[in-house]
């Protein structure tokens, strides 16, 4: 590792923030927020703290460079929090925040401390260079990303995003390009029968067999109702939870199923919810003393834009500059905060980040320092090229 990359901003500014410990739950994101906010207050932007579920530990901050306003602006997003280290040992200190054989260590390292870091770096960057913009560039950074994106849900209904025609979701995709990502549907089925001894079950109204009914049935309706996605491949059903009875000798009067569904481009969730709610009702009238009940655990759209958008050609051709090398744009089966910005703002969103996408929540979690630092030149390098030129408002 040169000495360049191990004294690089960026860097640095990943090991400070590992250090950090913002494992969510319960989140404690504040430290890292007030660091980051003070050092783009320093760099020139102007800055909202939006507090979190009214826990003085957690909160947001929203920074803006403003521009002309005649071009659209960039979006630059990240999340603070990091799930928990977990049971399985680790080799060394999961806050060490250590770099080591050219790899910054620690638990949110790749997930996505060190991409925050590049953001925040390229940001202070194209503030001091104090070039012309003429579009804003907005930094983003937020609580509560691991539970489902609930952070970004609620800030983006505060007034602090007009005029942006794209965002960057600086997640882990080894330097890659995405521009699509699956949905994520998530809804309980419960039905509700009647209990008996399990000697006469005529008595009772089973409601694990009316459960288990709905399931097979579901499993070949969501079959003939899925898309496939080129960048995407096939939508995909998990029954990922199911409870049900109490005793082996006792008809069962609950039984719940929880499934995820990830969904693809252009499968609508209301529809979906629709036919679950048809099939649950028409099974629950088909059988005596059996009804039922639905929640929406989740509801997030699947994100698709166009490979030919302004900010993937843009990081295109800036990483191209760095390493020579051609990118082509994918997608993921999971969703990042592109879930929320792109469907409430109309931006276009690209999903880019240094890390290992694999390394993500694992034990002995690593970000490659050298990636850190490519990235914080693409990214600054790209939103120059869209805040200086393009398209107009």
């Amino acid at each position: 590792m040169s000495t360049e990359v191990a004294l690089h901003p960026a860097v640095a500014l990943t090991q400070q923030l590992v250090r950090l410990d913002t494992r969510n739950p319960p989140g404690a994101e504040a430290p890292a927020i007030d660091l980051l906010e003070a050092r783009l207050i320093a760099a020139g932007f102007s800055t909202t703290v939006v507090p979190y579920l009214n826990d003085p530990s957690r909160r947001h901050v929203v920074a803006r460079l403003s521009g002309k306003g005649s071009r659209p602006g960039v979006l630059f997003s990240g999340h603070v929090d990091v799930v928990p280290p977990g049971d399985n040992p680790w080799s060394f200190s999961p806050f060490s925040g250590e770099l080591q054989d050219g790899r910054v260590l620690g638990r949110g390292a790749c997930d996505m401390k060190s991409g925050v870091a590049a953001l925040v770096i390229a940001a202070e960057q194209i503030a001091r260079m104090k070039v012309d913009l003429e579009g804003d560039l907005v930094v983003a950074l937020t609580a509560d990303e691991e539970r489902n994106c609930l952070g970004a849900e609620q800030l983006v209904k505060e007034p602090l995003f007009d005029g942006l025609g794209y965002a960057l979701v600086a997640e882990p995709t080894s330097l890659e390009l995405v521009i699509a990502e699956k949905g994520a549907l998530w809804v309980e089925v419960s039905f509700l029968g009647k209990t008996a001894h399990g000697s006469m079950p005529q008595s009772g109204a089973n409601a694990i067999s009316a459960a288990a009914q709905f399931m097979v049935r579901w499993e070949s309706r969501y079959d003939a109702l899925s898309a496939t996605h080129p960048f995407l491949g096939r939508a995909t059903l998990n029954p990922g939870v199911i409870r049900g009875g109490v005793k082996v000798n006792v008809v069962a009067d609950r039984c719940t199923i929880e499934l995820d569904m990830r969904t693809v481009p252009p499968m609508a969730h209301t529809d979906l919810v629709d036919e679950i709610r048809a099939l649950a009702a028409g099974i629950a009238d088909s059988r005596a003393g059996i009804s039922f009940a639905m929640a929406l655990a989740s509801d997030r759209p699947s994100v698709f834009c166009d490979p030919e958008s302004g900010l993937a050609c843009a990081l295109s051709a800036s990483f191209r500059a760095l390493d020579g090398r051609n990118r082509v744009c994918g997608g993921v089966p999971y969703c990042t905060e592109a879930c929320i910005w792109t469907p409430s703002l109309g931006v276009e969103s690209v999903i880019c980040g240094p890390g290992r996408p694999d390394m993500a929540h694992q034990p002995d979690e690593y970000v490659d320092a050298a990636e850190i630092v490519v990235a914080t030149d693409a990214f600054r390098a790209a939103a120059l090229e869209l805040l200086s030129a393009g398209p107009t408002l």
